[in-house]
């Protein structure tokens, strides 16, 4: 087991490396070449610039039971096919219940930015998410 990052929109990625130690488990970032980013604990891989290609590289990297954090709901789709766990930077899990209605959502707010319907973007994390997130990362660890 080993918990890849989609670093590119990861806010969590100190408190995910604390658990990463304390767990004594391998953690992987994925960034594009417009991140610089460098830690002594975690590996960074440095995909190309431009769409997708952070996805396609966790694609081709993650083996099951591997935790993969990430926001990407199509990602999170494509993950599940390969038994990979998957946890929502909210804390959220994606599993097989709930990605059709994720997916789904996703969609009509697609179609909602075309037609030029202005739409909220996320609240603001608080301390709560915080908590929420990293004990879900704990509960997902301990079960596998």
């Amino acid at each position: 087991m080993r918990i890849l990052v989609d670093g590119d929109a990861c806010p969590n990625k100190e408190e995910i490396t604390k658990v990463a130690k304390r767990y004594d488990l391998e953690m992987i970032v994925f960034v594009d070449y417009a991140h610089i980013l460098e830690h002594e604990y975690y590996e960074v891989r440095y995909c190309e610039v431009g769409r997708d290609s952070v996805d396609m590289q966790i694609m081709k990297e993650v083996q099951k039971d591997d935790i993969v954090i990430t926001q990407d709901y199509g990602l999170s789709s494509l993950l599940l096919i390969k038994e990979a766990k998957v946890l929502h930077v909210s804390g959220m899990v994606i599993d097989r219940d709930n990605i059709d209605d994720l997916l789904l959502r996703r969609y009509e707010g697609y179609k909602n930015r075309r037609k030029d319907k202005h739409l909220k973007g996320p609240k603001k994390r608080t301390d709560l998410d915080e908590f929420r997130f990293i004990n879900q990362l704990i509960t997902m660890i301990e079960e596998i």
